[in-house]
């Protein structure tokens, strides 16, 4: 037997003979393997309208906070019924939009909410009942950060160039040249797009990045040196970052930064060109970035035709350098933090075992567990912790390398489930004119887990589908049963 060691996706490469494959579906990297990708479930009631913003935090004593912002209102997800809270300042409708999204910070037990078109809001945790105006007058910002004992606005609609920082330890404190505040305008680059948290932050300009160094003591405050020119960040959304790594997504490429500059260009030869050939790179702000809170992976959720549903998920291990693709149908991404259950407390959630969304062990239940959360399509916020989605694995398309014709007995799928279903893929030229051929999908044998299946090809391929819902661990690749048929 041949054995076929799994895949990696890559569909920007050939994969005849490779070790690529072009069809990976609703599955996460592993070593030397796949892994099940959790399904979506919504556990809270409806949000009241489209969310342009959301955001999770936990207050210093540990309670978990889930916020999010509507085009004139912010709520707070109440953690006894999973409804929302209305928490909108008193008197004050807010004017967020597509183009004026809301951006969140935590300082302490400080919420900071933010968009272009309204003054900064800020709500303390375990204390305030509304938001309110964030004091000592700050301007207007799309996006709000924190770098060490400061608070960092940018994105500014009157000084698109500028980041601008508050007091040292002093969220409410914007007087320039008092308590080390103060901003930088930055000479080229266009306009700021994003930066990572850090003490020493890197800041993402259109078409530069640079890198602020804290000098404490010093009259500067921050030093600014560019790291990079003629490339930055096209997509603010598209920035994320967690502990040394930034990830962000430029014209035509995914990349990754470290604290100290470098860059590594993740999707080239991999992903790069099969994604930005289909994403108008007028609909590039409409790449969301979110890091998973717990695992080494980086999502990106596209909405390629810019119609507000993002249809797919790209994800990105940086400890494994893979990539995998997710189908999904969501409005918008976000990693959270979960509040934790009684038994009692779950009641309120639903008095009948089998009507809760996720089961008794899903970390969605477990206080302050960090997961991936998303707003479905009818605005409930839900987490990616429901059973394994639907698995589709293609192998690589192998063929002898002197033209001979193989015959094909049986094959066995490495995988721990007599459930996947398999089909085998042949053709006898690899070109245009004579696609793939599909036999129908086929179980294994009780007994032996083979799947039996006739075929004689000079190329052939394996599908193996896992329907959604099945347990599984891991997928590791195929033993396939060759003997040789001779040339025509």
């Amino acid at each position: 037997m041949t054995f076929l060691s799994i895949a990696e996706y890559r569909p920007d490469i050939a994969d005849i003979n490779s070790d690529y494959s072009d069809d990976i579906l609703n599955v996460l990297p592993a070593d030397g393997s796949y892994i099940p990708m959790p399904g979506f479930k919504a556990f809270s009631k409806p949000f009241p309208e489209k969310p342009y913003g959301a955001y999770a935090a936990r207050s210093l004593d540990g309670t978990t906070s889930v916020f999010a912002g509507t085009a004139t209102k912010l709520f707070v997800l109440d953690n006894t019924d999973l409804s929302w809270r209305d928490i909108t300042q008193t008197g004050k409708a807010y004017s967020a939009s597509d183009e004026a999204r809301w951006s969140f910070a935590s300082f302490g037990n400080f919420i900071i909410a933010v968009n272009k078109n309204d003054p900064p809001q800020v709500f303390e945790l375990n204390r305030s009942a509304k938001f309110r105006n964030l004091g000592g007058n700050p301007p207007r910002a799309g996006a709000v950060k924190v770098w060490g004992d400061f608070v960092c606005l940018m994105q500014l609609p009157d000084n698109p160039n500028r980041v601008y920082w508050s007091g040292l330890n002093d969220a409410e404190f914007w007087t320039v040249g008092e308590k080390s505040c103060d901003y930088q305008d930055f000479p080229d680059g266009g306009s700021v797009q994003g930066s990572s948290e850090a003490t020493n932050p890197i800041i993402f300009l259109q078409s530069a990045i640079y890198r602020g160094t804290f000098i404490p003591g010093s009259d500067i405050i921050f030093s600014f040196q560019k790291i990079h020119d003629k490339r930055g960040a096209k997509s603010s959304n598209s920035i994320s970052s967690r502990g040394e790594f930034s990830f962000y997504a430029d014209e035509g490429g995914f990349f990754q930064i470290t604290s100290d500059g470098a860059v590594t260009p993740i999707g080239f030869e991999k992903i790069d060109r099969s994604v930005f050939t289909r994403m108008n790179a007028n609909n590039l702000a409409e790449m969301f970035c979110a890091i998973d809170p717990f695992y080494n992976r980086v999502y990106w959720a596209m909405d390629y035709n810019g119609s507000g549903v993002m249809n797919e998920l790209m994800v990105y291990d940086w400890g494994l350098q893979k990539w995998t693709v997710i189908n999904i149908a969501a409005s918008s991404i976000m990693p959270i933090y979960t509040s934790g259950y009684t038994l009692d407390g779950l009641d309120n959630i639903s008095t009948i075992l089998e009507n809760l969304p996720f089961s008794l062990d899903s970390k969605i239940w477990q206080g302050g567990a960090p997961i991936l959360g998303a707003f479905s399509m009818d605005y409930r916020l839900g987490s990616f912790s429901g059973e394994a989605m639907e698995a589709i694995v293609s192998s690589q398309e192998i063929a002898a390398t002197n033209g001979d014709i193989n015959r094909l007995e049986n094959v066995i799928a490495q995988i721990d489930t007599n459930e996947a279903l398999l089909a085998i893929g042949a053709r006898m030229r690899r070109n245009p004119q004579e696609p793939v051929k599909w036999s129908g999908e086929k179980s294994p044998s009780y007994n032996t887990g083979r799947y039996h299946g006739r075929s004689r090809a000079r190329f052939h391929k394996f599908r193996l589908r896992v329907p959604a819902g099945e347990k599984w661990s891991h997928i590791a690749g195929f033993n396939v049963d060759f003997t040789r048929a001779g040339k025509r």
